[in-house]
């Protein structure tokens, strides 16, 4: 495929601010399509930048802004090669620009390049998830937001991703995790449909005080989406309907580099920016932190995965009363990082699944209490 044809170049006239007067920042290294520029072969590359520009709220500066700060920010000590493919083209139809979009991730992905998608609509999310459809792959998604959208408006015939992706094409999505909902934005009874489901929501108020147990459920993820609302409205101005409350922004940096860090994580995006609302683009600067943040998470991952790969692990099986089944724990000797066994029963197609999850569960299984991780991915696979 010709990325050409997909997107358009970006204005480097922002290059000669006084951003740009210091040494060892990321703009030398990152591979940039321009008009002078154009996109060559990008195999090899690790990260592709990918903006998605809408119709409203002045998109195209506000993702101006966000590389301006990005590219002034500073280089790593490690290689890392990026590339910023531009802005997809806008189609005569929303649905153009997502299949344009889909396409596109399905060809980053296949060549094992990581698209960080940037844009203002939430939509995007569903573009990204049929990408992973097309590919034939089952995944599991993580959304960092304050509310869980599953609804939809039958008179106006509005969707939601999230209902569009849970509700009515849920063919490629194994689990789903919400990271961060606010209790006053969310129906209870969303919460009791994921739980039916087999699917995860945790409080605002428990990630915060447990910002760690979070690096497990980025190690299982395919797809992570950021809802920049999810962040306070005093550390983000540019999102359409603020709030108080939420994520600081040193948190939300650290959630994006645990994403980074995952092995298994294949794409990664960032939503609902309002350029319109966002004071001295404060909401640009801390989005361009996030990338920063992911890139410099990707440069720490290490593979590791007791039934693949070669390592020190130390294995450890709890007898639990209330089931058929041992548990069997492993930890890594090298990392400390820890993952559960689920066995899938099925006499025709017998498997070991792996899941992430951390000490707290060894201890839990040890008292006598069953993981909700282990519970669910065990009714799923059986």
């Amino acid at each position: 495929m010709n990325l050409n044809d997909y997107f358009d170049p970006i204005e480097l006239d922002f290059i000669h601010s006084k951003r740009f007067e210091l040494k060892d920042q990321l703009y030398k290294t990152i591979q940039i399509h321009t008009v002078e520029n154009n996109i060559q072969a990008i195999e090899g590359s690790d990260i592709a930048i990918v903006g998605v520009v809408s119709k409203t709220n002045n998109s195209i500066e506000g993702l101006k802004k966000i590389r301006e700060s990005l590219y002034s920010l500073a280089t790593f000590d490690k290689t890392v090669r990026i590339i910023d493919l531009g802005n997809i083209k806008p189609g005569k139809t929303n649905n153009d620009q997502s299949i344009a979009l889909r396409d596109v991730i399905v060809e980053l992905v296949t060549l094992n390049i990581i698209p960080i998608i940037i844009g203002n609509s939430e939509d995007i999310l569903y573009a990204n998830y049929l990408a992973y459809q097309k590919l034939d792959k089952e995944i599991n998604l993580v959304s960092i937001d304050s509310k869980i959208k599953i609804s939809e408006d039958r008179e106006s015939e509005y969707k939601s991703a999230l209902w569009k992706i849970i509700v009515e094409n849920n063919d490629s999505l194994f689990s789903y995790y919400n990271i961060g909902y606010q209790t006053h934005f969310v129906n209870p009874k969303i919460l009791k449909y994921l739980s039916d489901q087999m699917h995860f929501a945790y409080r605002l108020g428990y990630i915060r005080s447990n910002i760690k147990e979070v690096e497990p459920i980025f190690r299982d993820a395919d797809l992570i989406g950021l809802n920049i609302s999810s962040v306070r409205q005093s550390d983000a101005f540019g999102q359409t309907l603020p709030s108080p409350n939420g994520y600081y922004g040193e948190e939300i940096c650290q959630l994006s580099r645990y994403s980074g860090m995952s092995i298994k994580l294949s794409s990664f995006g960032i939503y609902d920016y309002d350029t319109s609302h966002d004071i001295n683009f404060q909401t640009a600067q801390l989005i361009a932190q996030i990338i920063w943040y992911f890139i410099d998470g990707y440069l720490n991952r290490q593979k590791e995965y007791p039934l693949e790969s070669e390592g020190d692990y130390k294995k450890f099986i709890v007898t639990m009363d209330k089931l058929d089944h041992e548990l069997i724990f492993y930890k890594s000797e090298k990392t400390n990082r820890w993952w559960l066994e689920v066995p899938s029963l099925n006499k025709s197609n017998y498997k070991q699944v792996l899941i992430s999850c951390t000490y707290d569960d060894y201890l839990d299984a040890g008292s006598g209490d069953i993981p909700q991780k282990w519970l669910k991915t065990f009714q799923k696979l059986n």
